[in-house]
Protein backbone atom coordinates (compact mmCIF):
# COMPACT_ATOMS: atom_id res chain seq x y z
CA UNK A 1 0.00 0.00 0.00
CA UNK A 2 1.24 3.35 -0.93
CA UNK A 3 3.01 5.88 1.61
CA UNK A 4 2.69 2.40 4.87
CA UNK A 5 5.29 1.30 6.84
CA UNK A 6 5.74 0.45 10.36
CA UNK A 7 8.79 1.24 12.38
CA UNK A 8 10.49 -2.04 13.06
CA UNK A 9 13.63 -2.31 14.75
CA UNK A 10 16.25 -5.62 14.97
CA UNK A 11 17.36 -7.36 18.43
CA UNK A 12 19.55 -9.27 15.36
CA UNK A 13 21.78 -11.79 16.79
CA UNK A 14 20.15 -11.36 20.66
CA UNK A 15 17.05 -12.98 20.02
CA UNK A 16 18.59 -15.00 16.90
CA UNK A 17 20.99 -16.65 19.64
CA UNK A 18 21.22 -20.03 20.52
CA UNK A 19 19.70 -21.57 23.50
CA UNK A 20 16.23 -20.61 25.55
CA UNK A 21 12.66 -21.28 24.73
CA UNK A 22 11.90 -22.01 21.41
CA UNK A 23 8.52 -21.24 19.07
CA UNK A 24 7.72 -22.20 15.46
CA UNK A 25 5.87 -20.50 12.68
CA UNK A 26 4.54 -22.36 9.94
CA UNK A 27 2.46 -21.84 7.33
CA UNK A 28 1.69 -20.80 3.45
CA UNK A 29 1.91 -17.84 1.87
CA UNK A 30 1.36 -16.65 -1.98
CA UNK A 31 4.45 -15.00 -2.60
CA UNK A 32 5.52 -14.09 -6.20
CA UNK A 33 8.93 -13.23 -7.36
CA UNK A 34 11.36 -14.32 -5.49
CA UNK A 35 9.44 -17.24 -3.63
CA UNK A 36 11.49 -16.15 -0.56
CA UNK A 37 10.43 -15.70 3.00
CA UNK A 38 12.10 -13.39 5.39
CA UNK A 39 11.97 -13.91 9.23
CA UNK A 40 12.93 -10.10 10.78
CA UNK A 41 13.35 -9.81 14.60
CA UNK A 42 12.18 -6.76 16.16
CA UNK A 43 13.52 -4.60 18.73
CA UNK A 44 13.69 -0.58 19.63
CA UNK A 45 17.25 -0.84 18.05
CA UNK A 46 16.53 -1.37 14.13
CA UNK A 47 15.30 -4.10 12.13
CA UNK A 48 17.44 -7.56 10.86
CA UNK A 49 16.69 -10.27 9.14
CA UNK A 50 17.66 -12.74 10.32
CA UNK A 51 16.60 -16.28 8.72
CA UNK A 52 15.00 -16.61 5.34
CA UNK A 53 13.13 -20.19 3.84
CA UNK A 54 12.49 -20.98 0.11
CA UNK A 55 8.61 -21.59 -0.61
CA UNK A 56 7.54 -24.83 -1.67
CA UNK A 57 5.48 -24.57 -5.04
CA UNK A 58 2.25 -24.38 -3.06
CA UNK A 59 3.76 -21.44 -0.64
CA UNK A 60 4.85 -23.59 2.36
CA UNK A 61 7.31 -22.14 5.01
CA UNK A 62 8.37 -22.50 7.81
CA UNK A 63 10.70 -21.19 10.79
CA UNK A 64 12.19 -22.13 13.98
CA UNK A 65 13.05 -19.30 16.43
CA UNK A 66 15.19 -19.16 19.76
CA UNK A 67 13.00 -16.89 22.41
CA UNK A 68 16.39 -16.55 25.10
CA UNK A 69 14.85 -13.56 26.89
CA UNK A 70 11.12 -14.16 26.52
CA UNK A 71 8.42 -12.91 24.33
CA UNK A 72 9.47 -11.15 20.78
CA UNK A 73 8.31 -9.71 18.02
CA UNK A 74 9.43 -10.62 14.56
CA UNK A 75 7.99 -9.75 11.64
CA UNK A 76 7.62 -12.38 8.55
CA UNK A 77 8.50 -10.64 5.25
CA UNK A 78 7.38 -11.33 1.75
CA UNK A 79 6.98 -8.92 -1.57
CA UNK A 80 8.01 -6.00 0.45
CA UNK A 81 4.86 -6.88 2.67
CA UNK A 82 5.28 -7.75 5.88
CA UNK A 83 3.03 -9.74 8.45
CA UNK A 84 3.84 -8.79 12.43
CA UNK A 85 4.35 -11.38 15.05
CA UNK A 86 4.56 -11.52 18.75
CA UNK A 87 5.97 -15.08 19.84
CA UNK A 88 6.01 -16.39 23.18
CA UNK A 89 7.71 -19.82 24.14
CA UNK A 90 5.93 -23.32 23.17
CA UNK A 91 3.93 -21.76 20.36
CA UNK A 92 3.58 -22.95 17.09
CA UNK A 93 2.29 -20.11 15.17
CA UNK A 94 0.26 -20.84 12.00
CA UNK A 95 0.09 -18.18 9.26
CA UNK A 96 -1.61 -18.03 6.25
CA UNK A 97 -2.33 -15.40 3.13
CA UNK A 98 -3.09 -15.14 -0.03
CA UNK A 99 -2.60 -12.07 -1.97
CA UNK A 100 -1.88 -8.82 -0.46
CA UNK A 101 -0.01 -10.59 2.77
CA UNK A 102 -1.13 -7.11 5.19
CA UNK A 103 -4.94 -7.28 4.15
CA UNK A 104 -5.93 -11.18 3.92
CA UNK A 105 -3.85 -13.19 6.64
CA UNK A 106 -4.75 -15.36 9.24
CA UNK A 107 -2.98 -16.20 12.22
CA UNK A 108 -3.69 -18.94 14.82
CA UNK A 109 -1.45 -20.76 18.15
CA UNK A 110 -0.56 -17.02 19.30
CA UNK A 111 -2.81 -14.94 21.49
CA UNK A 112 0.28 -11.83 21.52
CA UNK A 113 -0.01 -12.64 16.82
CA UNK A 114 -3.71 -12.52 17.42
CA UNK A 115 -3.15 -9.06 19.35
CA UNK A 116 -0.96 -7.44 16.46
CA UNK A 117 -3.09 -8.81 13.73
CA UNK A 118 -6.02 -6.22 15.57
CA UNK A 119 -3.25 -3.85 15.47
CA UNK A 120 -2.42 -4.28 11.61
CA UNK A 121 -5.95 -4.24 10.87
CA UNK A 122 -6.34 -0.22 12.49
CA UNK A 123 -2.95 0.61 10.65
CA UNK A 124 -4.34 -0.28 7.34
CA UNK A 125 -7.71 0.73 7.47
CA UNK A 126 -6.03 4.39 8.55
CA UNK A 127 -3.94 4.01 5.99
CA UNK A 128 -6.02 3.32 3.28
CA UNK A 129 -8.02 6.26 4.03
CA UNK A 130 -5.81 8.90 4.82
CA UNK A 131 -4.35 7.64 1.27
CA UNK A 132 -7.75 8.01 -0.62
CA UNK A 133 -7.74 11.62 1.09
CA UNK A 134 -4.37 12.64 -0.01
CA UNK A 135 -4.96 11.63 -3.32
CA UNK A 136 -8.29 13.99 -3.69
CA UNK A 137 -5.72 16.37 -2.74
CA UNK A 138 -3.01 15.78 -5.44
CA UNK A 139 -6.13 16.20 -7.67
CA UNK A 140 -7.20 19.85 -6.80
CA UNK A 141 -6.58 22.50 -9.45
CA UNK A 142 -4.65 26.13 -8.59
CA UNK A 143 -7.28 28.60 -7.03
CA UNK A 144 -9.90 25.78 -5.46
CA UNK A 145 -8.56 26.98 -1.86
CA UNK A 146 -11.70 26.14 -0.12
CA UNK A 147 -11.75 22.84 -0.87
CA UNK A 148 -7.94 21.88 0.00
CA UNK A 149 -8.71 23.61 2.99
CA UNK A 150 -11.60 21.32 3.51
CA UNK A 151 -9.64 18.23 2.42
CA UNK A 152 -6.66 19.25 4.63
CA UNK A 153 -9.02 19.28 7.66
CA UNK A 154 -10.55 15.63 6.43
CA UNK A 155 -7.22 14.50 6.52
CA UNK A 156 -6.78 15.85 10.14
CA UNK A 157 -10.03 13.88 11.51
CA UNK A 158 -9.03 10.61 9.79
CA UNK A 159 -5.42 11.38 11.29
CA UNK A 160 -6.81 11.54 15.10
CA UNK A 161 -9.35 8.74 14.36
CA UNK A 162 -6.75 6.71 13.40
CA UNK A 163 -4.25 7.81 16.53
CA UNK A 164 -7.79 7.12 18.90
CA UNK A 165 -8.24 4.03 17.82
CA UNK A 166 -4.71 2.92 18.43
CA UNK A 167 -4.47 4.86 22.21
CA UNK A 168 -7.52 2.60 22.92
CA UNK A 169 -5.69 -0.30 21.81
CA UNK A 170 -2.90 0.86 23.91
CA UNK A 171 -4.32 1.28 26.77
CA UNK A 172 -6.74 -1.81 26.66
CA UNK A 173 -3.31 -3.81 26.59
CA UNK A 174 -0.10 -2.04 27.79
CA UNK A 175 1.14 -5.15 29.35
CA UNK A 176 1.84 -6.83 25.84
CA UNK A 177 4.40 -5.67 23.57
CA UNK A 178 2.00 -5.80 21.15
CA UNK A 179 1.22 -1.82 23.02
CA UNK A 180 5.32 -1.27 22.82
CA UNK A 181 4.86 -2.33 19.12
CA UNK A 182 1.71 0.38 18.47
CA UNK A 183 3.44 3.01 20.30
CA UNK A 184 6.07 3.14 16.99
CA UNK A 185 3.51 3.29 14.19
CA UNK A 186 3.86 5.58 11.16
CA UNK A 187 1.24 6.57 8.77
CA UNK A 188 1.81 8.26 5.27
CA UNK A 189 4.86 10.77 4.50
CA UNK A 190 6.49 8.74 7.87
CA UNK A 191 4.63 10.37 10.07
CA UNK A 192 4.84 9.30 13.94
CA UNK A 193 1.66 8.75 15.50
CA UNK A 194 2.95 8.89 19.17
CA UNK A 195 5.66 11.40 19.29
CA UNK A 196 3.78 14.72 20.61
CA UNK A 197 5.00 16.03 23.87
CA UNK A 198 1.75 14.67 26.02
CA UNK A 199 2.47 10.86 24.05
CA UNK A 200 5.33 10.23 26.35
CA UNK A 201 2.24 9.24 28.84
CA UNK A 202 1.57 6.29 26.68
CA UNK A 203 4.92 4.83 26.57
CA UNK A 204 5.15 5.39 30.29
CA UNK A 205 1.91 3.57 30.82
CA UNK A 206 3.51 0.50 28.26
CA UNK A 207 7.01 1.03 30.17
CA UNK A 208 5.37 -0.04 33.77
CA UNK A 209 2.92 -2.55 32.63
CA UNK A 210 5.95 -4.27 30.46
CA UNK A 211 8.49 -3.58 33.69
CA UNK A 212 5.79 -5.59 35.66
CA UNK A 213 4.79 -8.28 33.58
CA UNK A 214 8.08 -8.73 31.83
CA UNK A 215 10.96 -6.87 34.25
CA UNK A 216 13.78 -8.71 31.97
CA UNK A 217 12.41 -7.97 28.65
CA UNK A 218 15.50 -6.28 25.91
CA UNK A 219 12.42 -3.96 25.18
CA UNK A 220 12.46 -2.07 28.40
CA UNK A 221 15.41 -0.61 28.55
CA UNK A 222 15.50 1.50 25.30
CA UNK A 223 11.84 2.11 25.91
CA UNK A 224 12.71 3.70 29.00
CA UNK A 225 15.97 5.81 26.93
CA UNK A 226 13.09 6.82 24.51
CA UNK A 227 10.78 8.28 26.99
CA UNK A 228 13.81 10.24 28.52
CA UNK A 229 14.59 11.38 25.19
CA UNK A 230 11.31 12.20 23.35
CA UNK A 231 11.24 15.80 22.24
CA UNK A 232 8.95 18.31 23.12
CA UNK A 233 6.68 18.37 20.20
CA UNK A 234 6.11 17.31 16.57
CA UNK A 235 5.16 20.04 14.05
CA UNK A 236 3.59 18.02 11.97
CA UNK A 237 1.01 17.27 14.65
CA UNK A 238 0.71 20.70 15.57
CA UNK A 239 -0.22 22.15 12.37
CA UNK A 240 -2.45 19.30 12.00
CA UNK A 241 -4.22 20.68 15.24
CA UNK A 242 -4.37 24.29 14.28
CA UNK A 243 -5.87 23.30 10.66
CA UNK A 244 -9.44 24.41 11.36
CA UNK A 245 -9.26 24.49 14.96
CA UNK A 246 -9.76 20.59 15.31
CA UNK A 247 -9.84 19.53 18.46
CA UNK A 248 -8.16 16.80 19.35
CA UNK A 249 -9.31 13.93 21.90
CA UNK A 250 -6.02 12.00 22.93
CA UNK A 251 -8.45 8.79 24.18
CA UNK A 252 -11.20 7.40 22.59
CA UNK A 253 -14.50 9.07 23.00
CA UNK A 254 -18.31 7.56 24.63
CA UNK A 255 -21.55 8.91 24.57
CA UNK A 256 -23.98 7.32 26.72
CA UNK A 257 -27.18 8.08 28.17
CA UNK A 258 -27.39 9.03 32.16
CA UNK A 259 -30.93 7.89 33.94
CA UNK A 260 -33.11 10.48 32.15
CA UNK A 261 -31.98 8.88 28.92
CA UNK A 262 -29.90 12.24 27.92
CA UNK A 263 -26.93 11.25 26.32
CA UNK A 264 -23.52 12.41 27.66
CA UNK A 265 -20.03 12.73 25.93
CA UNK A 266 -17.02 12.51 27.51
CA UNK A 267 -15.41 14.96 25.59
CA UNK A 268 -17.76 17.44 26.71
CA UNK A 269 -16.00 17.49 29.91
CA UNK A 270 -12.65 18.51 27.78
CA UNK A 271 -10.58 21.02 29.84
CA UNK A 272 -11.07 19.58 33.23
CA UNK A 273 -9.22 16.63 34.78
CA UNK A 274 -11.31 13.97 34.70
CA UNK A 275 -11.74 10.37 36.00
CA UNK A 276 -13.31 7.62 34.06
CA UNK A 277 -14.63 5.56 36.32
CA UNK A 278 -15.61 1.94 35.16
CA UNK A 279 -17.92 0.27 37.70
CA UNK A 280 -21.33 -1.65 39.15
CA UNK A 281 -23.79 -1.43 41.50
CA UNK A 282 -23.14 -5.21 42.33
CA UNK A 283 -19.95 -4.56 43.20
CA UNK A 284 -19.13 -3.76 47.04
CA UNK A 285 -15.91 -2.45 46.16
CA UNK A 286 -17.62 -0.26 43.54
CA UNK A 287 -19.57 1.15 45.82
CA UNK A 288 -16.86 1.72 48.79
CA UNK A 289 -15.05 3.72 46.37
CA UNK A 290 -17.74 6.00 45.40
CA UNK A 291 -17.89 6.71 49.62
CA UNK A 292 -15.00 7.03 49.41
CA UNK A 293 -14.43 9.61 46.11
CA UNK A 294 -17.58 11.86 47.33
CA UNK A 295 -15.06 12.57 50.81
CA UNK A 296 -12.94 14.72 48.11
CA UNK A 297 -15.16 15.64 45.14
CA UNK A 298 -16.76 18.84 46.38
CA UNK A 299 -13.52 20.24 47.35
CA UNK A 300 -12.04 19.57 43.84
CA UNK A 301 -15.18 19.91 41.61
CA UNK A 302 -15.02 23.96 42.24
CA UNK A 303 -11.42 23.89 40.69
CA UNK A 304 -12.02 21.70 37.40
CA UNK A 305 -12.01 18.09 39.01
CA UNK A 306 -14.71 15.88 37.33
CA UNK A 307 -16.08 12.08 37.35
CA UNK A 308 -17.62 10.42 34.20
CA UNK A 309 -18.74 7.55 35.81
CA UNK A 310 -19.59 4.40 33.17
CA UNK A 311 -22.49 1.16 35.08
CA UNK A 312 -21.18 -1.98 33.56
CA UNK A 313 -25.00 -2.64 35.13
CA UNK A 314 -27.67 -4.59 33.24
CA UNK A 315 -29.99 -3.33 35.39
CA UNK A 316 -31.58 -0.76 35.36
CA UNK A 317 -33.72 -0.55 38.78
CA UNK A 318 -30.56 -1.14 40.58
CA UNK A 319 -28.31 1.07 38.95
CA UNK A 320 -30.67 4.01 39.51
CA UNK A 321 -31.16 2.98 43.30
CA UNK A 322 -28.18 2.87 44.08
CA UNK A 323 -27.12 6.14 42.44
CA UNK A 324 -29.78 7.89 44.37
CA UNK A 325 -28.89 5.94 47.71
CA UNK A 326 -25.73 6.99 47.21
CA UNK A 327 -26.26 10.16 46.21
CA UNK A 328 -23.39 10.09 43.40
CA UNK A 329 -23.08 14.47 42.47
CA UNK A 330 -21.01 13.32 39.19
CA UNK A 331 -21.69 12.02 35.99
CA UNK A 332 -23.18 8.68 36.02
CA UNK A 333 -24.23 7.24 32.51
CA UNK A 334 -25.15 3.48 31.56
CA UNK A 335 -26.31 1.53 28.39
CA UNK A 336 -27.56 -1.78 30.27
CA UNK A 337 -25.47 -3.88 28.08
CA UNK A 338 -22.99 -5.25 31.03
CA UNK A 339 -20.24 -6.58 30.10
CA UNK A 340 -20.74 -6.60 26.69
CA UNK A 341 -21.35 -2.77 26.56
CA UNK A 342 -19.33 -1.19 23.46
CA UNK A 343 -17.21 1.26 26.18
CA UNK A 344 -15.99 -1.87 27.91
CA UNK A 345 -14.65 -3.46 25.23
CA UNK A 346 -12.88 0.00 23.92
CA UNK A 347 -11.25 0.32 26.72
CA UNK A 348 -10.61 -3.33 26.92
CA UNK A 349 -12.35 -3.36 30.89
CA UNK A 350 -11.74 -6.75 32.73
CA UNK A 351 -13.14 -6.51 36.40
CA UNK A 352 -14.80 -3.35 38.06
CA UNK A 353 -14.08 -1.12 39.27
CA UNK A 354 -11.33 0.12 36.96
CA UNK A 355 -10.76 3.76 36.38
CA UNK A 356 -8.63 6.22 34.16
CA UNK A 357 -7.14 9.56 34.98
CA UNK A 358 -7.37 11.75 32.32
CA UNK A 359 -5.47 15.52 32.23
CA UNK A 360 -6.46 18.62 31.27
CA UNK A 361 -5.09 18.32 27.71
CA UNK A 362 -6.86 15.00 26.84
CA UNK A 363 -4.24 12.59 27.89
CA UNK A 364 -4.24 9.53 29.98
CA UNK A 365 -1.88 10.10 32.62
CA UNK A 366 -2.83 7.24 35.12
CA UNK A 367 -4.99 3.85 35.51
CA UNK A 368 -6.47 2.39 38.75
CA UNK A 369 -5.28 5.03 41.05
CA UNK A 370 -7.44 5.29 44.30
CA UNK A 371 -7.49 6.87 47.90
CA UNK A 372 -4.89 9.10 48.97
CA UNK A 373 -2.74 8.15 45.87
CA UNK A 374 -5.91 9.45 43.48
CA UNK A 375 -6.13 12.35 45.46
CA UNK A 376 -2.77 13.33 45.07
CA UNK A 377 -2.57 13.04 41.64
CA UNK A 378 -5.92 15.19 41.05
CA UNK A 379 -4.57 17.94 43.14
CA UNK A 380 -1.41 17.99 40.86
CA UNK A 381 -2.94 18.32 37.63
CA UNK A 382 -5.72 20.88 38.74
Amino acid sequence: MKGYSLFVFALGGLLASCGGDRAKISGRLACSDPDTVYLESVSPTGNSIIDSAKTTKKGDFKFKVDLPQGPAIYNIRCDGESIPLLLAAGEHVKVNSVGKLSRNYTVEGSEGSALMKELSRIMVEGVSALDSITGRYTQLEPGQDSLRRKIASDYARQFYKTKREQIAFIVGNSGSLAAFYALYQRLPNDNVLFNGEGDVVYYRMVADSIETRLPDSPYLVPLRRQIQDMSAGNAFQQLLAQSDKIGVLNYPDLELPDMYGKKIRLSSLNGKVVLLDFWSAASDRSKMMNAEMKEFYDELSDRGFEVYQVSLDSSKPLWVTTVQNQKLPWVSVCDFRGAESPAARIYNIRSVPTNFLIDRGGNIVARDVYGAVLLEKVRALL
